[in-house]
Protein backbone atom coordinates (compact mmCIF):
# COMPACT_ATOMS: atom_id res chain seq x y z
CA UNK A 1 0.00 0.00 0.00
CA UNK A 2 1.32 3.68 -0.91
CA UNK A 3 2.84 5.37 2.18
CA UNK A 4 0.45 8.17 2.30
CA UNK A 5 -2.68 5.77 2.29
CA UNK A 6 -1.21 4.01 5.39
CA UNK A 7 -0.63 7.29 6.94
CA UNK A 8 -3.88 8.11 5.98
CA UNK A 9 -5.66 5.43 7.67
CA UNK A 10 -3.92 5.28 10.86
CA UNK A 11 -4.68 8.29 11.08
CA UNK A 12 -8.69 7.86 11.95
CA UNK A 13 -8.07 6.38 14.67
CA UNK A 14 -10.54 3.72 14.29
CA UNK A 15 -11.76 1.32 17.07
CA UNK A 16 -13.52 -1.80 16.61
CA UNK A 17 -14.72 -1.82 20.41
CA UNK A 18 -15.39 -4.50 22.18
CA UNK A 19 -15.81 -7.57 21.01
CA UNK A 20 -18.85 -10.03 21.83
CA UNK A 21 -18.58 -12.70 23.26
CA UNK A 22 -19.61 -15.97 21.20
CA UNK A 23 -22.49 -16.93 23.44
CA UNK A 24 -23.64 -12.86 22.88
CA UNK A 25 -22.75 -13.49 18.87
CA UNK A 26 -24.35 -16.42 18.01
CA UNK A 27 -28.14 -16.13 18.66
CA UNK A 28 -29.03 -18.15 15.19
CA UNK A 29 -27.50 -19.89 12.91
CA UNK A 30 -26.73 -18.97 8.91
CA UNK A 31 -28.63 -21.11 6.58
CA UNK A 32 -26.66 -19.91 3.41
CA UNK A 33 -26.17 -20.74 -0.09
CA UNK A 34 -23.40 -18.86 -2.04
CA UNK A 35 -25.48 -17.33 -5.36
CA UNK A 36 -23.64 -17.91 -8.86
CA UNK A 37 -23.60 -14.18 -10.39
CA UNK A 38 -25.89 -14.43 -13.57
CA UNK A 39 -24.39 -13.14 -16.89
CA UNK A 40 -27.76 -11.63 -17.65
CA UNK A 41 -30.52 -9.55 -15.20
CA UNK A 42 -32.74 -12.26 -13.83
CA UNK A 43 -36.35 -11.81 -12.26
CA UNK A 44 -37.47 -11.81 -8.96
CA UNK A 45 -39.05 -15.80 -9.12
CA UNK A 46 -35.45 -17.08 -9.10
CA UNK A 47 -35.17 -16.79 -5.69
CA UNK A 48 -38.36 -18.81 -4.80
CA UNK A 49 -36.39 -21.85 -4.74
CA UNK A 50 -34.15 -20.50 -1.77
CA UNK A 51 -37.63 -20.14 0.45
CA UNK A 52 -38.31 -24.10 -0.22
CA UNK A 53 -34.57 -25.06 1.01
CA UNK A 54 -35.45 -23.08 4.28
CA UNK A 55 -32.51 -20.96 3.74
CA UNK A 56 -32.42 -17.58 4.54
CA UNK A 57 -29.18 -16.14 4.13
CA UNK A 58 -28.16 -15.69 0.55
CA UNK A 59 -24.04 -14.50 -0.78
CA UNK A 60 -23.59 -12.45 -3.30
CA UNK A 61 -20.08 -12.33 -5.22
CA UNK A 62 -19.11 -9.63 -7.27
CA UNK A 63 -16.05 -11.26 -8.63
CA UNK A 64 -13.17 -8.44 -9.41
CA UNK A 65 -10.06 -9.65 -11.76
CA UNK A 66 -6.17 -9.73 -11.83
CA UNK A 67 -4.68 -10.49 -15.10
CA UNK A 68 -0.80 -10.77 -14.20
CA UNK A 69 1.38 -10.01 -11.68
CA UNK A 70 1.10 -6.45 -11.67
CA UNK A 71 -1.98 -6.35 -8.96
CA UNK A 72 -4.33 -4.38 -10.68
CA UNK A 73 -7.85 -5.86 -9.62
CA UNK A 74 -10.51 -4.77 -12.39
CA UNK A 75 -14.51 -4.53 -11.42
CA UNK A 76 -17.75 -3.11 -11.64
CA UNK A 77 -16.81 -2.84 -15.40
CA UNK A 78 -18.55 -2.81 -18.93
CA UNK A 79 -17.76 -6.08 -20.26
CA UNK A 80 -18.26 -8.01 -16.83
CA UNK A 81 -21.60 -9.89 -16.03
CA UNK A 82 -24.48 -8.21 -15.08
CA UNK A 83 -24.35 -10.02 -11.70
CA UNK A 84 -20.97 -8.36 -11.26
CA UNK A 85 -21.70 -5.23 -11.18
CA UNK A 86 -23.05 -2.88 -9.22
CA UNK A 87 -26.69 -2.61 -10.45
CA UNK A 88 -27.00 -6.42 -10.68
CA UNK A 89 -25.35 -6.44 -7.11
CA UNK A 90 -28.42 -3.97 -6.04
CA UNK A 91 -31.20 -5.21 -7.46
CA UNK A 92 -30.14 -9.16 -6.18
CA UNK A 93 -29.66 -7.80 -3.47
CA UNK A 94 -33.74 -6.02 -3.08
CA UNK A 95 -35.09 -9.50 -4.18
CA UNK A 96 -33.66 -11.39 -1.85
CA UNK A 97 -34.66 -9.14 1.07
CA UNK A 98 -38.31 -9.62 -0.70
CA UNK A 99 -37.83 -12.87 -0.26
CA UNK A 100 -36.92 -12.71 3.62
CA UNK A 101 -33.47 -13.53 2.92
CA UNK A 102 -30.52 -11.74 4.37
CA UNK A 103 -27.06 -10.16 1.98
CA UNK A 104 -23.79 -11.35 2.82
CA UNK A 105 -21.79 -9.77 0.27
CA UNK A 106 -18.78 -11.41 -0.50
CA UNK A 107 -16.37 -9.64 -2.94
CA UNK A 108 -14.13 -12.18 -4.61
CA UNK A 109 -11.04 -12.12 -7.14
CA UNK A 110 -10.49 -14.45 -10.15
CA UNK A 111 -6.98 -14.67 -10.84
CA UNK A 112 -5.89 -15.02 -14.56
CA UNK A 113 -6.73 -18.44 -15.63
CA UNK A 114 -8.29 -19.98 -12.44
CA UNK A 115 -5.08 -19.83 -10.76
CA UNK A 116 -5.68 -20.42 -6.66
CA UNK A 117 -5.98 -16.68 -4.84
CA UNK A 118 -4.09 -18.18 -1.79
CA UNK A 119 -0.81 -18.79 -3.96
CA UNK A 120 -0.77 -15.29 -5.56
CA UNK A 121 2.00 -13.19 -4.86
CA UNK A 122 3.33 -10.15 -6.85
CA UNK A 123 6.96 -10.35 -8.27
CA UNK A 124 8.21 -6.55 -6.76
CA UNK A 125 7.22 -4.46 -3.90
CA UNK A 126 6.09 -2.16 -6.23
CA UNK A 127 3.46 -4.99 -7.02
CA UNK A 128 2.76 -5.59 -3.96
CA UNK A 129 1.74 -1.51 -3.04
CA UNK A 130 -0.30 -2.08 -6.36
CA UNK A 131 -2.22 -5.02 -5.13
CA UNK A 132 -3.06 -2.93 -2.04
CA UNK A 133 -4.25 0.13 -3.40
CA UNK A 134 -6.36 -1.54 -6.03
CA UNK A 135 -7.77 -4.10 -4.01
CA UNK A 136 -8.31 -1.18 -1.02
CA UNK A 137 -10.09 0.48 -3.41
CA UNK A 138 -12.11 -2.66 -4.72
CA UNK A 139 -13.41 -3.52 -0.91
CA UNK A 140 -14.11 0.27 0.37
CA UNK A 141 -16.30 0.65 -2.88
CA UNK A 142 -18.62 -2.89 -1.98
CA UNK A 143 -18.30 -2.25 1.52
CA UNK A 144 -20.08 1.05 0.86
CA UNK A 145 -22.59 -0.41 -1.47
CA UNK A 146 -23.52 -3.54 1.24
CA UNK A 147 -23.93 -0.75 4.02
CA UNK A 148 -26.35 1.27 1.62
CA UNK A 149 -28.35 -2.06 0.17
CA UNK A 150 -28.45 -3.27 4.24
CA UNK A 151 -26.43 -6.30 3.92
CA UNK A 152 -26.18 -8.36 6.88
CA UNK A 153 -22.52 -9.38 6.80
CA UNK A 154 -19.97 -8.58 4.48
CA UNK A 155 -16.95 -10.69 3.90
CA UNK A 156 -13.46 -8.60 3.13
CA UNK A 157 -11.68 -11.36 1.15
CA UNK A 158 -11.44 -15.04 -0.06
CA UNK A 159 -8.47 -17.73 0.69
CA UNK A 160 -5.44 -14.83 0.18
CA UNK A 161 -3.28 -16.94 2.24
CA UNK A 162 -0.11 -15.26 0.96
CA UNK A 163 -1.36 -12.03 0.74
CA UNK A 164 -2.54 -11.94 4.54
CA UNK A 165 0.50 -13.68 5.73
CA UNK A 166 2.76 -11.24 4.13
CA UNK A 167 1.18 -7.87 4.88
CA UNK A 168 -0.91 -8.17 7.91
CA UNK A 169 -0.48 -4.51 8.60
CA UNK A 170 -2.55 -4.25 5.52
CA UNK A 171 -5.11 -6.38 6.50
CA UNK A 172 -5.65 -4.23 9.81
CA UNK A 173 -5.84 -1.28 8.32
CA UNK A 174 -8.25 -2.39 5.72
CA UNK A 175 -10.27 -3.61 7.98
CA UNK A 176 -10.25 -0.65 10.23
CA UNK A 177 -11.23 1.47 6.97
CA UNK A 178 -14.47 -1.16 6.40
CA UNK A 179 -15.64 -0.84 10.08
CA UNK A 180 -16.17 3.07 9.23
CA UNK A 181 -17.74 2.56 6.17
CA UNK A 182 -19.50 -0.38 6.91
CA UNK A 183 -22.21 -0.94 10.21
CA UNK A 184 -22.71 -5.03 9.67
CA UNK A 185 -21.50 -8.11 10.59
CA UNK A 186 -17.74 -8.95 9.26
CA UNK A 187 -15.44 -11.72 8.18
CA UNK A 188 -12.68 -12.93 5.74
CA UNK A 189 -12.99 -16.30 3.96
CA UNK A 190 -9.62 -18.40 4.67
CA UNK A 191 -9.21 -21.38 3.01
CA UNK A 192 -9.47 -24.52 5.12
CA UNK A 193 -5.93 -25.38 5.32
CA UNK A 194 -4.82 -21.43 5.94
CA UNK A 195 -7.58 -19.96 8.42
CA UNK A 196 -5.61 -20.09 11.06
CA UNK A 197 -2.66 -18.29 9.59
CA UNK A 198 -4.96 -14.97 8.58
CA UNK A 199 -3.63 -12.33 11.56
CA UNK A 200 -7.04 -10.25 12.76
CA UNK A 201 -9.89 -12.54 13.63
CA UNK A 202 -9.85 -10.45 16.65
CA UNK A 203 -11.09 -7.78 14.95
CA UNK A 204 -13.71 -9.37 12.64
CA UNK A 205 -17.51 -10.67 13.95
CA UNK A 206 -16.87 -14.54 12.80
CA UNK A 207 -14.23 -16.93 11.81
CA UNK A 208 -14.89 -17.52 8.02
CA UNK A 209 -13.84 -20.85 6.53
CA UNK A 210 -13.99 -22.46 3.18
CA UNK A 211 -14.83 -25.57 4.56
CA UNK A 212 -13.07 -28.31 2.15
CA UNK A 213 -11.58 -30.27 4.55
CA UNK A 214 -10.43 -33.80 3.34
CA UNK A 215 -11.98 -36.38 5.25
CA UNK A 216 -12.37 -39.36 3.55
CA UNK A 217 -10.79 -41.34 0.48
CA UNK A 218 -13.87 -43.61 0.02
CA UNK A 219 -15.79 -43.59 -3.21
CA UNK A 220 -18.62 -43.83 -1.90
CA UNK A 221 -17.95 -42.67 2.28
CA UNK A 222 -20.66 -43.68 4.27
CA UNK A 223 -21.99 -40.74 7.24
CA UNK A 224 -19.96 -42.51 9.86
CA UNK A 225 -16.75 -42.31 7.80
CA UNK A 226 -17.16 -39.16 7.39
CA UNK A 227 -17.80 -38.13 10.55
CA UNK A 228 -14.63 -39.89 11.79
CA UNK A 229 -12.76 -37.93 9.14
CA UNK A 230 -13.99 -34.62 10.59
CA UNK A 231 -12.83 -35.77 14.29
CA UNK A 232 -9.25 -34.37 14.19
CA UNK A 233 -10.27 -31.28 11.94
CA UNK A 234 -12.94 -30.63 14.49
CA UNK A 235 -10.61 -30.22 17.58
CA UNK A 236 -8.10 -28.17 15.78
CA UNK A 237 -10.73 -25.81 15.25
CA UNK A 238 -12.30 -25.48 18.20
CA UNK A 239 -8.70 -25.00 19.47
CA UNK A 240 -8.77 -21.74 17.54
CA UNK A 241 -12.16 -20.82 18.11
CA UNK A 242 -11.51 -21.12 21.84
CA UNK A 243 -8.24 -18.93 21.57
CA UNK A 244 -9.98 -16.40 19.62
CA UNK A 245 -13.12 -16.50 21.12
CA UNK A 246 -15.24 -15.89 17.56
CA UNK A 247 -17.86 -18.63 16.15
CA UNK A 248 -17.22 -19.97 12.67
CA UNK A 249 -18.86 -19.76 10.14
CA UNK A 250 -18.61 -21.70 6.82
CA UNK A 251 -18.38 -18.98 3.93
CA UNK A 252 -18.26 -22.30 1.88
CA UNK A 253 -18.83 -26.13 2.27
CA UNK A 254 -20.06 -28.52 0.20
CA UNK A 255 -19.23 -31.57 -1.86
CA UNK A 256 -19.29 -32.46 -5.40
CA UNK A 257 -22.37 -35.41 -6.65
CA UNK A 258 -19.41 -37.59 -7.37
CA UNK A 259 -17.33 -40.37 -6.53
CA UNK A 260 -14.52 -39.45 -3.88
CA UNK A 261 -16.15 -36.39 -2.96
CA UNK A 262 -15.02 -36.31 0.39
CA UNK A 263 -11.38 -37.16 0.01
CA UNK A 264 -10.18 -34.01 -1.52
CA UNK A 265 -13.12 -31.63 -1.97
CA UNK A 266 -11.33 -28.47 -3.37
CA UNK A 267 -10.66 -30.31 -6.76
CA UNK A 268 -12.61 -29.20 -9.79
CA UNK A 269 -11.83 -32.05 -11.78
CA UNK A 270 -15.12 -33.31 -13.69
CA UNK A 271 -13.51 -36.41 -14.87
CA UNK A 272 -15.34 -38.32 -11.56
CA UNK A 273 -18.45 -40.17 -11.73
CA UNK A 274 -22.17 -39.36 -10.82
CA UNK A 275 -22.28 -40.21 -6.96
CA UNK A 276 -25.10 -38.72 -5.55
CA UNK A 277 -24.77 -41.06 -2.60
CA UNK A 278 -21.74 -39.69 -1.98
CA UNK A 279 -22.59 -36.04 -1.63
CA UNK A 280 -25.54 -36.87 0.16
CA UNK A 281 -24.02 -38.62 2.88
CA UNK A 282 -20.94 -36.17 2.92
CA UNK A 283 -23.60 -33.21 3.56
CA UNK A 284 -25.51 -35.31 6.16
CA UNK A 285 -21.69 -36.42 8.19
CA UNK A 286 -21.20 -32.13 8.04
CA UNK A 287 -24.57 -31.19 9.54
CA UNK A 288 -24.55 -33.98 12.45
CA UNK A 289 -20.55 -32.57 13.29
CA UNK A 290 -21.27 -28.61 13.25
CA UNK A 291 -25.08 -27.77 13.19
CA UNK A 292 -25.40 -28.41 16.84
CA UNK A 293 -22.09 -26.69 17.87
CA UNK A 294 -22.47 -23.42 20.53
CA UNK A 295 -19.76 -22.00 18.42
CA UNK A 296 -20.99 -22.43 14.85
CA UNK A 297 -22.41 -19.66 13.18
CA UNK A 298 -23.76 -21.64 10.00
CA UNK A 299 -22.65 -21.22 6.33
CA UNK A 300 -23.51 -21.00 2.67
CA UNK A 301 -23.41 -23.91 0.85
CA UNK A 302 -21.25 -24.15 -2.50
CA UNK A 303 -22.84 -23.56 -4.94
CA UNK A 304 -26.84 -22.23 -6.44
CA UNK A 305 -27.52 -21.25 -10.05
CA UNK A 306 -30.04 -18.72 -10.73
CA UNK A 307 -31.27 -21.13 -13.61
CA UNK A 308 -33.07 -23.28 -10.97
CA UNK A 309 -34.87 -25.23 -13.23
CA UNK A 310 -31.95 -26.20 -15.51
CA UNK A 311 -29.59 -26.48 -13.06
CA UNK A 312 -27.94 -29.57 -11.45
CA UNK A 313 -29.75 -32.44 -11.62
CA UNK A 314 -29.49 -36.52 -11.57
CA UNK A 315 -26.13 -36.67 -14.01
CA UNK A 316 -24.76 -33.37 -12.86
CA UNK A 317 -21.67 -34.77 -11.08
CA UNK A 318 -20.57 -30.54 -10.09
CA UNK A 319 -21.07 -29.16 -6.36
CA UNK A 320 -24.47 -27.71 -7.04
CA UNK A 321 -27.34 -29.55 -5.22
CA UNK A 322 -29.84 -28.42 -6.79
CA UNK A 323 -32.58 -30.90 -8.16
CA UNK A 324 -30.78 -33.52 -6.66
CA UNK A 325 -31.16 -35.66 -3.56
CA UNK A 326 -29.15 -33.67 -1.01
CA UNK A 327 -31.52 -31.02 -1.16
CA UNK A 328 -34.19 -32.75 0.82
CA UNK A 329 -31.28 -33.34 3.38
CA UNK A 330 -30.40 -29.42 3.47
CA UNK A 331 -33.49 -28.69 3.89
CA UNK A 332 -34.23 -30.65 6.82
CA UNK A 333 -30.95 -29.14 8.46
CA UNK A 334 -31.83 -25.68 7.10
CA UNK A 335 -35.62 -25.76 8.86
CA UNK A 336 -34.18 -26.63 12.56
Amino acid sequence: MPRPLIVFLLSLGISCGQQPTVEEEVNDIMRGVNWVSPSKAIEPGAFDPLVRLRADWVAIIPYGFIGDEKGQVFYNLDWQWWGEKDTGVATMSQYAHAHNLEVMLKPQVWIRHGDFTGDYSPATEEGWRQLEQSYYNYILHFARLANSLNCGAFCIGVEWKNFHEQRPEFWSLLIDSVRANYSGKLTYAGNWDSYQSFPHWNKLDYIGIDAYFPVSGAKTPTVQQCKDGWAPWLVSMQEHQRKVNKPVLFTEYGYRSSDHCADKPWHMEHYEGVNLEAQQNAYQALFETFWEQPWFAGGFIWKWHPDHEHAGGPQNNRFTPQNKPVAQTIAKWYFR
